[in-house]
């Protein structure tokens, strides 16, 4: 309400100066170009009077803390000029001069007070009028020489003050009911603006608190908005992807624009899931559901896309899966130790005495070693079977920078690494201890070390790292081997899953479980032809400082 009434005092002045200012040109016009007017020059007094009470005006509007007062106060002083300028002028007789001014002043008063107070100015334009009339006619005040009051009846002079206190208080009347409709409109207009405000912004808080990504799209499938959750998953800004085309953003001919009719139209092809390669090179399993947008506007239509990363559920889907089969390779184990382990023994030891035989061919001593040699294979090929199976045991602080340091000593100096392959390692300060069983966590070192170096077989940099993070110790292994594919990374740690025609597939998997019984996790980067990243995290033993 304040600042509505400082804006409607602003205009009030600035009509002012408009209005004086354009009677200063014609008492300036008429002095000149008249002979016989000669007493046009008090027109200016009040004309220079106006100017310095708007600057007055001015300087109130800052000062005051009550601007009814200031309204009061300009009005007043509006219809005292007025009253000046009828009285220089005449204007009670037929020529009605500025006597017009007396409702317009009264009326500019009314619309920005309440309907009383508007009848108050409006008797107080009465008052001044009828007082000037008296005046004059009682020569009280001296005669101007335009003024024709002395010469009207006084039945005349009654009319004329009856006018215009009527249509003063007309005036008052009127405008006081239109501005009390207009603040009365104009309160609801803001009010409506301000339920529309709040729920456009309960509408955005809601839309971005979900926790999917939400993207609207037109007919076409271009991106209209995608909410902040969206923009997240996507690694993308709201001003990044608008414009384009949803099957652009997400590299999927599944999002094409007859695509997107047809799975709005169908519920059961509404679900679909895509791989979406984030910019920072990674790629993530998306959930989209597809469903029609519709508007007020057929202009308007199009569709709405809810999607959620499911990166991470597919990961854990496929390590429930793994952990079944590998279950059931553990359950085999047992049976191979017990159907197998006996009779190769049995063949083992009947092959060396047959070995000790004096009279013995070469053809036979050379089959008797094939057949000593298989053996040995197939009983270390059960072992780590039996290895698959057996729990975790002596589990005490270990520190990994020791035992991984001689580890590595042992690896350059093994038949493993060729002149070709060079070993590199690198950890920080640490401490790097964990609860551990150190064997497993050796076997955890020479599987993944071993599988790196086959996958260079023309030789390359294994770079090992050791590290720790937050409140993990970060064991890495890099290689720049042969890589792998997507499909090969998601199967990498499935039992009978090996890359290597010696293999029998099931390290990895022993790996695996290692990992994932001492509380840890594992995790493989891999890009065809460019080598592959093993990154093994356990969980870290907090270790006090020496004193």
């Amino acid at each position: 309400m304040h600042t509505t009434l400082e804006h409607q005092l602003k205009r009030l002045m600035l009509f002012r100066v408009v209005m004086i200012t354009t009677l200063l040109l014609v008492a300036i016009y008429v002095e000149s170009v008249s002979e016989t007017l000669l007493a046009v020059n008090p027109l200016y007094f009040l004309i220079a009077a106006t100017y310095a009470l708007t600057l007055a005006y001015v300087v109130g509007l800052r000062v005051l803390p009550r601007l009814e007062v200031l309204i009061y106060v300009q009005v007043i002083l509006d219809l005292l000029v007025i009253t000046g300028l009828v009285y220089l002028t005449g204007g009670a007789g037929t020529r009605l001069g500025f006597m017009l001014l007396y409702p317009i002043s009264v009326l500019s008063g009314s619309v920005m007070l309440t309907r009383g107070r508007g009848l108050i100015l409006a008797a107080m334009a009465t008052v001044l009028y009828a007082t000037m009339i008296w005046g004059v006619r009682s020569g009280r005040l001296a005669q101007p020489l335009l003024s024709d009051i002395p010469d009207l009846p006084v039945r005349h002079l009654y009319y004329s003050v009856f006018v215009t206190g009527v249509a003063c208080g007309t005036v008052s009347l009127i405008g006081s009911y239109l501005a009390e409709n207009l603040r009365s409109v104009g309160q609801k207009l803001e009010e409506a603006a301000e339920q529309v405000a709040d729920l456009r912004e309960l509408n955005l808080v809601v839309v971005n608190s979900i926790h999917s990504g939400l993207l609207t799209t037109d007919l076409a499938g271009r991106i209209l908005h995608v909410n902040e959750f969206g923009q997240s998953i996507l690694g993308r800004s709201d001003g990044d992807v608008r414009g384009q085309l949803v099957r652009e953003v997400f590299e999927s001919v599944l999002l094409e624009p007859s695509s997107l009719r047809a799975r709005a139209a169908h519920r059961g092809l509404a679900r679909l899931d895509l791989v979406y390669r984030h910019p920072d090179g990674a790629t993530r399993d998306l959930g989209v559901s597809v469903s029609p947008l519709a508007t007020a506007e057929p202009d308007h239509r199009g569709y709405l896309l809810i999607f959620q990363d499911l990166t991470d559920i597919r990961r854990l889907e496929r390590d429930g899966r793994l952990r079944e089969k590998l279950a059931a390779v553990g359950e085999m184990a047992a049976h191979l130790a017990h159907e197998i382990r006996n009779p190769l023994g049995s063949i083992s030891g009947s092959a060396q005495v047959l070995m000790s035989e004096a009279n013995m061919s070469a053809e036979q001593e050379r089959l008797l070693g094939i057949i000593t040699r298989e053996s040995k294979r197939l009983s270390d090929t059960l072992n780590q079977f039996l290895y698959q199976a057996r729990p975790v045991l002596n589990r005490s602080p270990v520190d990994l920078g020791r035992l991984i340091a001689e580890a590595i000593t042992l690896l350059r100096n093994g038949p493993e690494v060729g002149p070709d392959h060079a070993v590199d390692f690198e950890a920080d300060e640490g401490p790097h201890v964990c609860m551990a069983d150190p064997d497993q966590i050796l076997q955890v070192f020479w599987n993944l070390t071993r599988n790196a170096l086959e996958a260079m077989p023309s030789g390359g940099r294994l770079s090992v790292r050791l590290a720790t993070h937050a409140e993990e110790v970060v064991l890495s292994f890099r290689d720049q081997g042969r890589g792998m594919g997507r499909e090969e990374q998601r199967r990498v740690f499935e039992p009978f899953q090996s890359g290597s025609p010696m293999g029998t597939g099931i390290g990895l998997a022993i790996v695996y479980r290692i990992v994932r019984e001492h509380s840890g996790d594992i995790t493989v980067r891999s890009t065809p032809a460019r080598g592959t990243e093993v990154e093994v995290r356990l969980p870290l033993v907090a270790v006090p400082a020496p004193a």
